[in-house]
């Protein structure tokens, strides 16, 4: 396995797991495509990095989806909505066991006999995740929700006129604080 420092999160990561090395250091073990990686960071702090690093934070992120989705627990977030990359996390992001699931890549999630849920990637993996199989439903659709929810703010704030028939000059009244037209 590679082990690397810094991780970027792409439109070919799956999962990010919590892994635990020798000496019990919490690290991250990460799905790439048809590969696995091990990254000397948590997964939440991966999954920070990358928000940080589009102009956004993990604690930006997650008011964004509250605020689109009305407050929740464990929230999904927009990694990149640009790339369509959408990540819910398995428990709480502070808890050394969540794990980060990229729900694009998941092609079916079904119940196993612990009662847990086994969710099936686009690339053939199957990983058993420590979550019921109900709360991760709940998890997945929610984040869909956001994914869909986001798509159609964004599209309603694309206004595009072909030809603009009005023009203004705007300017501060005197001393005053506020803007007016003449």
């Amino acid at each position: 396995m590679k082990t690397k420092n810094k991780y970027i999160i792409t439109t070919e990561t799956s999962l990010i797991f919590p892994y635990f090395n020798e000496c019990g250091r919490l690290l991250s073990m990460i799905l790439e495509g048809d590969q696995i990686l091990i990254v000397n960071e948590t997964p939440t702090e991966i999954v920070d990095f990358n928000l940080r690093r589009a102009g956004s934070s993990l604690k930006g992120a997650i008011e964004g989806a509250n605020e689109i989705l009305g407050s929740r627990t464990y929230s999904p977030v927009a990694i990149s909505k640009k790339h369509g990359i959408y990540m819910t996390p398995t428990c709480s992001p502070k808890d050394p066991e969540c794990t980060w699931v990229a729900i694009e890549h998941v092609k079916e999630y079904v119940e196993n006999d612990d009662g847990q849920v086994s969710v099936t990637l686009n690339n053939g993996s199957r990983v058993d995740l420590p979550i019921s199989y109900n709360i991760f439903e709940n998890r997945y659709l929610r984040t869909c929700k956001l994914q869909y929810r986001i798509e159609m703010n964004t599209e309603q704030a694309m206004k595009v006129r072909e030809k603009y028939t009005q023009s203004y000059v705007i300017k501060r009244n005197g001393k005053g604080l506020n803007y007016s037209e003449e």
